[in-house]
């Protein structure tokens, strides 16, 4: 990443907080966010959106994860309860046939796969996904339930 380039041309970092908030994106049980493997990435829109440095705790991140962000799907996380699946998007969306359109890495086609993606997993694996919620891969605990 070109980070002068990036300052100099690129979105004003409050300016697009801002924006999230006043979206009607956050803050909403209706929005239902889906990832892959993205712990890193809420954790910068967490810091964007509250103009703070995030907690010390995972319990006060999960806290945060659970006001901005009610409804979050991560699908790695969701790919341990399917016997046999496992590796990145792209391998998953293949093995599910799941086509990409698009480039890989363009925000475009990856938010696309990854929507795409996690519709055939829930469609083909899951009666109900509601308790899958909230728990981002790489920071759960057994039983699902985040915590420190």
């Amino acid at each position: 990443m070109d980070f002068k380039k990036n300052n100099e041309k690129g979105i004003d970092v409050k300016r697009f907080g801002e924006l999230l908030m006043s979206s009607g994106i956050v803050l909403n049980d209706d929005v239902h966010w889906v990832t892959f493997h993205s712990g890193y990435d809420f954790g910068y829109l967490l810091k964007l959106l509250t103009c703070r440095s995030l907690p010390d705790t995972q319990t006060g991140f999960f806290k945060l994860i659970k006001m901005y962000f009610p409804m979050v799907y991560d699908i790695k996380h969701m790919m341990k309860f399917c016997n046999g699946l496992h590796g990145g998007l792209n391998k998953l969306a293949e093995l599910l046939e799941v086509e990409r359109v698009g480039v890989c890495h363009q925000a475009g086609s990856d938010s696309l796969l990854t929507s795409c993606t996690f519709r055939k997993l829930r469609d083909n694996f899951f009666k109900s996904v509601q308790k899958y919620a909230g728990v981002l891969y790489g920071l759960e605990v057994e039983g699902g339930q985040n915590s420190d």
